[in-house]
């Protein structure tokens, strides 16, 4: 499977037109919205045409610039030497972030850019946070963001969980090392017409979860144009207080093989939530879950089990809404949240989060709860009563916006 998607990777690439790849009529809609999940400084930076010219004068950032730019010298030996001119050291984010903290003091685009960060809640865990100390925690965490994906997909470094989320092709092989260099060679010069310190860094870091087929954080969106289209529709014309719960939220669990598309705890979970919809709980049924387990599967959990729903329960599709990007249960509850925020579900009332009793009990328990700051930083939920084996109350936190570009498929 990997040697023909590595086959598939270098002839895609030895074809890449540099006009198709930055022409501003016909951009890369996938690399664009992965960008904004994941790196929302500089897409909102790149909005800004008169930021990019302070920021392109500036001779201290430059020296970034020139360094990323700078032709390779002799033939690379394997892809660490390819990414290293792309990659941000400790000295070097510290340097950056000192150095864009003193230019937002005196000018007024930087300024409205902070602005607009916090208005975004894209970066909500650092919110109060004065405005020099939250500018550089957003600019050390994007940068530290592209270095995992340089150094993942790039140079083959195993992520934090090796197993769903690594380089999709063998990174040691003469083919994909023909193949980075070619990305990287794209990355450069579709960066020259800016020229901003940061922009070839991430090209790269774009083109390779681009041509690694990456793009799990954005593959269905948007999706209150696409999948979720009639029950954000139908949200609008809801009386939650007719209720007692807002929503219900299911999660899944990936099958570990390529025939099923819904494992057994999913169709599980899927009964139970019934139990809890069938009562009049609650108007809307949230199932979570991407493309998760085994690596690389065609099948999306969350696709997977609306169909189920649909097909052997008739729930209406307009009271179906799917979360198809969350892989693990922390992102399963955060990326609930964003979505019942993103819709108009109240926060303020209460929901229930279904699952089988052994998943229900980790996810009501201190673990899961230490899980969610070591590796989100925050808590995305407040779990509240539980009211049997497999259902808990919870009320989604705010904070749940903030984007971990660290875990690049679903940041």
């Amino acid at each position: 499977m990997k040697k023909l998607l590595l086959f598939s990777l270098v002839i895609g690439c030895a074809f890449i037109s540099r006009a198709q790849t930055k022409n501003q009529y016909h951009p890369n809609q996938t690399k664009e919205r992965l960008l904004e999940k994941n790196f929302y400084l500089f897409s909102a930076m790149e909005e800004n045409t008169e930021l990019l010219k302070l920021l392109k004068a500036d001779g201290q950032l430059k020296t970034y610039w020139d360094k990323m730019m700078a032709p390779l010298e002799s033939t690379p030996k394997n892809g660490k030497e390819i990414i290293a001119p792309f990659l941000w050291s400790e000295s070097d984010i510290q340097t950056v972030g000192k150095r864009l903290v003193d230019l937002s003091k005196d000018n007024d685009g930087l300024k409205s850019l902070i602005r607009k960060l916090r208005e975004s809640n894209r970066y909500a865990n650092f919110e109060k946070a004065p405005d020099d100390e939250y500018f550089y925690k957003i600019w050390e965490q994007c940068a530290k963001g592209l270095d995992t994906v340089l150094e993942v997909y790039g140079a083959g470094k195993m992520p934090f969980y090796r197993n769903i989320d690594s380089v999709s092709f063998d990174a040691k092989s003469k083919r994909y090392l023909y193949a980075v260099s070619i990305l990287r060679t794209e990355a450069v010069e579709d960066a020259r017409e800016e020229q901003v310190f940061f922009q070839p860094s991430v090209n790269l870091a774009l083109n390779l979860l681009y041509a690694n087929h990456k793009d799990e954080a954005v593959r269905y969106d948007p999706l209150d144009k696409k999948e979720n289209a009639k029950a954000v529709q139908a949200i609008k014309n809801t009386d939650f207080k007719a209720y007692p719960y807002a929503s219900i939220v299911v999660l899944g669990g990936g099958p570990e093989n390529y025939r099923d598309k819904l494992s057994i705890a999913g169709k599980i979970n899927l009964q139970l939530a019934m139990k809890e919809y069938r009562a009049k709980k609650a108007p809307f049924i949230i199932v979570s879950g991407g493309h998760v387990h085994p690596y690389m599967t065609p099948y999306c959990e969350a696709v997977e089990m609306k169909q189920e729903l649909m097909e052997e329960y008739s729930v209406p599709e307009e009271n179906i809404i799917i979360e198809p990007y969350a892989r693990h249960t922390t992102t399963n509850m955060r990326n609930a949240t964003r979505l019942m925020v993103d819709y108009g579900i109240p926060l303020d009332q209460k929901s229930l989060v279904v699952t089988n009793p052994s998943h229900s009990d980790y996810t009501g328990s201190e673990t899961f709860t230490k899980r969610c700051q070591e590796e989100l930083g925050y808590q995305p939920v407040d779990i509240h009563a539980r009211l049997s084996p497999t259902t808990l109350e919870f009320t989604g936190n705010i904070v749940s916006f903030h984007q971990n570009p660290n875990q690049p498929l679903d940041p």
